[in-house]
């Protein structure tokens, strides 16, 4: 999909950041792959780039073999504006593949400021924002970080939390997924959830908190936390 975002770049700022092929990033052949995965520091690029938190994750995750790990960051308002205009949907910046087409959105929260980026990304993208309207084809969200030790705030929008450091919870949650991928996804999304609510460090509010459940943020009143369209997305 680089060419429908090539053509949008000359009509927004920094454009250099949404190009990908930096220094050590890594693409890996999708096909040969049988558990993907997108990383996202929710936040401009030039703020997510140096979080090592997700580099590690990154790296971890693409030196096994059949996995593959790419990034992508919250886009600033003249590119989302231009993008919901022409249909393009949020992108990892390796290769430039839409979010929805990976099979978990690894988000990595340094500040609950990031918890209105992770749902703009999520509507960019065509992921339903509340865990329980998704079905068999979309991506398990999954939440990281300092900000994600208490997910209740964001647990109508997750299906997983991954509760203390990720480099080897993120291994577990790839075999998983690999196993119930090679059984033919038996149970569906449920199923997955469960497989991985019992793994030690990750939680599934999805799966387990009540319907009525209230929450911080609420998806009808995400956009109006931008406090205006020339803002950054870290003052959203």
């Amino acid at each position: 999909m680089f060419p429908q975002l090539e053509a949008l770049l000359p009509h927004v700022q920094k454009p250099i950041q949404y190009v990908g092929g930096e220094l050590n990033s890594t693409v890996k052949d999708w096909d040969s792959c049988d558990v993907r995965w997108a990383l996202m520091y929710p936040d401009a690029y030039e703020v997510g780039l140096p979080n090592q938190g997700v580099q590690i994750l990154y790296e971890v995750l693409n030196e096994q073999q059949g996995v593959l790990a790419e990034r992508t960051y919250s886009v600033w308002p003249d590119l989302e504006e231009l993008m919901r205009e022409h249909g393009v949907p949020q992108f990892t910046v390796d290769s430039h593949r839409p979010v929805k087409a990976f099979d978990v959105l690894g988000l990595s929260f340094s500040t609950e400021l990031g918890y209105t980026n992770m749902l703009a990304a999520l509507d960019l993208s065509g992921i339903p924002l509340e865990a329980k309207d998704r079905g068999l084809d979309d991506p398990i969200v999954m939440a990281g970080g300092h900000a994600a030790f208490n997910p209740e705030p964001i647990a109508d929008f997750i299906d997983c939390a991954v509760i203390g450091d990720g480099e080897q919870a993120v291994l577990e949650v790839t075999a998983i997924i690999r196993a119930w991928k090679a059984e033919g996804r038996p149970g569906g999304r449920e199923e997955l959830l469960f497989r991985l609510a019992k793994t030690a460090g990750c939680t599934c509010p999805a799966s387990t908190t009540s319907s009525t459940c209230r929450t911080a943020v609420s998806p009808a009143s995400y956009r109006s936390a931008a406090v205006s369209r020339g803002a950054s997305p870290s003052t959203r």
